[in-house]
């Protein structure tokens, strides 16, 4: 079975998609999600519950948070606001091809790897360096495996900016856990191959997706005087 992860590449948002030669049956229509505990953020006084529907087919950006626009120490006149996300992945394999064949495609895409563990064998946290458009960004990320699902959080930052907003954004990152009560994801089986096919896929990263800043100010845009 061949695995492809493909990474569209923009200074406004980093997203990813996978395919593989055994794909998810589309559903219809979205499937009605049960009753969700409402979000709540203390700090800013408010909560809203989740906008999530019962499937997903193939790459769910969940959710994606941002602290206020920051300026650059380098240009002030740029501004960038630190952001998490979580990014939910159809995968057909194990978490060690998923970490194998996306250190390799990371390495050969020229990301810097500052550290990876996998404190167990369906997690991996890693953090690395991404030279996109021009610019360092900076990420720290946690995936994690469960059925045929990767899970992808992720928070991101201009590298310049990683000693003032890095541990916060780690912090957030770590927090994230599964619950277990996301429906099955059921797969139409493929044909068998004449011959097997290479070991592999194309080499491309993980998920290091939604660097992204609001519409109104994007990870690189020209701040506007208040």
């Amino acid at each position: 079975m061949r695995n492809y992860l493909v990474l569209f590449f923009s200074l406004a948002a980093l997203s990813s998609t996978f395919a593989a030669d055994s794909a998810p049956v589309a559903a219809s229509s979205p499937a009605p999600a049960p009753a969700a505990s409402p979000i709540v953020f203390p700090n800013y006084g408010f909560r809203i519950n989740p906008l999530e529907v019962g499937s997903v087919y193939p790459v769910t950006p969940a959710i994606q948070m941002y602290l206020p626009a920051v300026p650059l120490p380098s240009n002030r006149q740029l501004t960038f606001s630190p952001n998490v996300f979580v990014q939910v992945q159809p995968f057909v394999g194990t978490m060690k091809e998923y970490i194998d064949q996306s250190t390799k495609s990371m390495q050969d895409a020229g990301y810097i790897i500052r550290g990876q563990i996998s404190p167990s064998v369906d997690e991996w946290s890693l953090e690395y360096i991404a030279v996109v458009n021009g610019m360092a960004m900076h990420w720290y990320a946690k995936a994690v495996h469960s059925g045929y699902r990767i899970y992808y959080a992720a928070g991101g930052v201009p590298d310049e900016l990683w000693s003032a907003f890095g541990d916060p954004l780690k912090a957030c990152v770590n927090s994230f856990d599964i619950t277990g009560t996301a429906p099955e994801i059921k797969f139409t089986p493929a044909p068998a191959p004449v011959t097997a096919p290479p070991a592999g896929g194309p080499a491309t990263p993980p998920a290091p997706a939604a660097a992204t800043a609001p519409a109104a100010k994007s990870a690189a845009s020209t701040s506007s005087s208040k």
